[in-house]
């Protein structure tokens, strides 16, 4: 509380000096930030930073918050920034920040002028925002000390028109701030369905990293709960289950999780760890909207259902009607894995081309960013 405290004080103080400093400071055009939760590099920021720097004029940097991301991405020579307040100039003369979170993952402050695309980082399952009681309370809270999450986004990119109404409500956003322009992310998705050797190569140097002589990977990629119940015993008895049934079963734990200390966590892309799976099990995360594009099979393991779909409001989609296979248990976890490489998953493939729209996602919002910084 004490550090959180302290940086509202900080942000007040940096908007006053942006008050008297912004009639003499000018927008560049070209300048662009990009970041992403806590400044990690990953997810839809980080893929179309990649494209942007690969394929066009733009001065774009990537902000990092920890020294760790800072070096790695100053090792291979790509444009980047430490959070601080030493780059207070470069944040308020930027055209645009882009984030996957909230604006201030790329600076405290932005000048008015400076337009915020809002990349999310998944598409909703689960009822999240305004739609929750849990986000709702939060952010009705903020909303007292004139903090508003969601009303410095200038535009908001969505996988699909099929997601505009829960992202449209969640959010308390005008429909024409809301772009179909479907996720960066799933750009290399899209690619490892065309291009099966750029999928077995992306393998290969998965199974490597891994150094697993397993014939199949399974991905176990939960979502994070508000409510703590430990789950130690719970994915190490899932993890035996998947070694009984030879496959090798990677645990790849929501960030803010707390079992995640228990588990050693790869350090792969999530989007390759996800072409290099042949199988997904997961819950109520967004995650199994990205890898139906696969067309590979997808368990959903909801073990603790009733009390999740309580604490979110319920579901977006209802749980029922998803084409996946869904275990409640341990048990059946370990039967489903018997049959579950000979099943048809036709139907997942369809999922997958109705929540995620086809085509290059970063191209789309390329386009978006030349016009939005032409005017």
């Amino acid at each position: 509380m004490i550090k959180k405290i302290r940086k509202y004080i900080n942000i007040v103080i940096l908007k006053f000096i942006y008050f008297i400093f912004s009639p003499f400071i000018k927008i560049d055009n070209k300048l662009i930030l990009f970041s992403s939760l806590n400044g990690k590099f990953s997810d839809n920021a980080k893929y179309l930073y990649l494209k942007t720097i690969e394929e066009t004029r733009f001065k774009a940097y990537w902000v990092a918050h920890e020294q760790k991301t800072y070096a790695l991405l100053k090792s291979k020579n790509m444009p980047v920034l430490k959070l601080n307040y030493k780059i207070f100039i470069t944040a308020i003369k930027s055209r645009l920040f882009i984030t996957t979170h909230n604006y201030q993952d790329v600076f405290f402050i932005k000048n008015k002028k400076t337009n915020v695309i809002n990349l999310w980082h998944g598409t909703p399952l689960k009822k999240m925002g305004y739609d929750s009681k849990v986000d709702a309370k939060r952010l009705h809270f903020k909303e007292k000390f004139g903090i508003n999450e969601y009303k410095n986004i200038d535009y908001l990119c969505v996988s699909s028109r099929l997601t505009i109404p829960s992202f449209k409500s969640s959010f308390n956003i005008a429909e024409d701030k809301l772009l179909p322009t479907g996720l960066p992310r799933n750009d290399v998705l899209q690619n490892a369905n065309a291009d099966t050797k750029y999928a077995k190569k992306i393998k290969e140097k998965v199974k490597s990293i891994l150094n697993t002589k397993s014939e199949k990977i399974a991905l176990y990629a939960p979502t994070f709960r508000d409510y703590h119940v430990p789950r130690f015993d719970l994915i190490k008895n899932l993890k035996e289950i998947f070694m009984q049934n030879n496959i090798e079963l990677v645990i790849k734990l929501h960030p803010l999780d707390k079992d995640y200390l228990y588990f050693k966590q790869i350090n792969i892309d999530i989007q390759e760890l996800l072409i290099a799976s042949d199988l997904l099990v997961s819950d109520y995360s967004s995650i199994f909207f990205d890898y139906a594009i696969l067309g590979r099979p997808i368990i959903l393991f909801l073990y603790d259902l009733a009390a999740y779909k309580f604490q979110r409001n319920g579901f977006y989609i209802e749980t029922e009607s998803l084409p996946f296979l869904k275990c409640y248990n341990l048990e059946q976890i370990n039967e489903t894995l018997k049959t579950v490489f000979g099943l048809d998953t036709s139907k997942i493939r369809e999922f997958g081309i109705k929540y995620n729209r086809s085509g290059c996602a970063s191209c789309r919002i390329i386009k978006l960013m030349e016009k939005i910084t032409k005017n």
